[in-house]
């Protein structure tokens, strides 16, 4: 009897730590699930923050209840465990896409080479160097979508870029959202972590099982590519 009430007062003690660390994790799942969505990996709506997170949860306490007691510990597991399994999904999800909607991509790409074809003709030819242009490549066939404000002024706030939201015209707020969703997914994971999950260099590092160095290059690195277009 002894026995089972400290363990139940264990079980409880650990649901306690893993609460405290829901809020800082769900902006980050949020995130990525939207950039997701705004990419065309996943259908909008599909998943959800609350999802991801239990079934993270879920296996923290499979494989770690009783092992680590370390609120850190139990934090940089959980945001490592969510971070897995949206890589996973995301490259799931990507695989069936490709398999259903060829049909439709082929569609698009049809309206599209109409459209671009007229536009072309009553202007001046494309120059080589402008299809390497982020904003071509991603307006050839798709209708670039855009992200939350908040999401912009976290960025923004977060790489410490020289600018105020409300500085920003639509020509810039275009380039910037064009930047973001330029970047491969892996690169933006890092940067969502760092901005939406709040986490250091070195938390991201034990995160993402590489060398805290690197991680700081690579967010100084896209810092530097919005400064460059936003100012």
């Amino acid at each position: 009897m002894k026995e089972d009430f400290k363990t139940s007062k264990q079980h409880n003690e650990f649901g306690r730590k893993i609460l405290t660390i829901i809020a800082q994790i769900h902006p980050y799942v949020k995130h990525r699930l939207y950039t997701a969505e705004i990419s065309r990996i996943i259908p909008h709506n599909m998943y959800t923050s609350t999802g991801i997170i239990d079934d993270a949860i879920v296996e923290l306490y499979e494989k770690y209840e009783g092992k680590i007691n370390d609120n850190q510990e139990i934090k940089l597991k959980l945001f490592s465990l969510v971070s897995q399994q949206l890589s996973v999904l995301f490259k799931i999800e990507a695989r069936y896409k490709d398999s259903l909607n060829t049909s439709h991509i082929l569609e698009e790409e049809l309206k599209l080479l109409e459209e671009n074809y007229e536009l072309d003709f009553n202007n001046e030819m494309i120059m080589e160097e402008e299809l390497d242009d982020i904003s071509y490549q991603q307006d050839r066939f798709f209708k670039q979508e855009i992200l939350f404000n908040d999401a912009e002024k976290n960025i923004i706030n977060s790489l410490q870029i020289n600018d105020t939201r409300l500085d920003i015209s639509e020509d810039k707020r275009k380039a910037f959202n064009n930047i973001y969703n330029w970047l491969p997914l892996k690169t933006s994971n890092i940067l969502d972590l760092f901005v939406f999950g709040k986490l250091t260099y070195d938390e991201i590092a034990i995160v993402k099982g590489v060398n805290s160095y690197e991680i700081k290059k690579i967010i100084q690195s896209v810092s530097a590519t919005f400064r460059k277009n936003l100012n």
